[in-house]
């Protein structure tokens, strides 16, 4: 059975002019795509960029997707608050106390129905991720791409990633069990700095089960590729630098 919040059902009218509007406020940044084709059925991992990150993906990521995010922004006002206030933006984004305050009670009063507008998939860290992982996984036999955030970012948002959680790897693996389909994940890098955003080829996780690796040893995996995808990003961006100066001085 098709959950009715995460299947099929097209993002309200009101949302979609809402994107609109912003991508006119908003610069796009270069798409490199490496892929001829993105895969609907599949799973997307991105670093965070701070809160650059998703907002700049829901607007102009090549591909309709379901994003994952913390369950405490999916519950009530005073839990989207807490979380805002004493997490995200003081302890991850290293915001003073009252600027925390007020962005976070701004923030808080309509994250709920962007979110909702949004289908986020709430996260846990308990028993409670098996309901993570089966709305993923009609999310998924719905034709939709599930996206995911897997840095671990306790100390905050860095350009290279220090560690990846294996969320991701555990839902490919019970998609796996389930439907005995080995879905492409697919490795994103979003460069605020730069203004890229790189999109690699897909791998897929079971050709890693096979060789014997652990999900945690999968997702070092996936963590060190990213990383080389900013380096990728960075080299890209020096380089046309360079061509730009040489230009101007022949």
């Amino acid at each position: 059975m098709t959950n009715e919040n995460h299947s099929t059902r097209k993002r309200p009218l009101i949302f979609r002019g809402f994107k609109k509007l912003i991508k006119l406020f908003k610069k796009r940044p270069k798409i490199i795509n490496l892929n001829d084709k993105l895969e609907d059925k599949a799973i997307y991992i991105s670093n965070h960029s701070a809160a650059n990150g998703p907002f700049t993906l829901s607007l102009f990521f090549p591909k309709v997707f379901v994003p994952w995010g913390i369950h405490y922004m999916c519950e009530n006002y005073k839990e989207r608050w807490k979380y805002l206030y004493y997490v995200f933006y003081q302890q991850k984004l290293g915001y003073g106390k009252v600027k925390s305050f007020i962005v976070a009670t701004i923030f808080a009063t309509f994250s709920k129905v962007l979110y909702n507008w949004m289908k986020v998939i709430p996260t846990y860290t308990d028993l409670r991720l098996m309901k993570t992982l089966k709305i993923s996984a009609d999310t998924l036999n719905s034709n939709e791409a599930v996206l995911i955030f897997p840095e671990n970012s306790d100390n905050g948002y860095f350009d290279v990633l220090s560690e990846f959680n294996a969320g991701f790897v555990a839902l490919s693996m019970f998609y796996h069990k389930k439907y005995n389909y080995d879905l492409p994940v697919y490795p994103i890098y979003f460069s605020s700095k730069y203004k890229m955003l790189l999109i690699d080829k897909p791998q897929y996780i079971q050709e890693f089960v096979k060789k014997g690796y652990t999900r945690e040893e999968i997702a070092k995996w996936f963590k060190k590729r990213t990383n080389e995808l900013y380096m990728i990003i960075k080299e890209i961006y020096y380089k046309r630098k360079k061509r730009r100066k040489h230009k101007m001085m022949s």
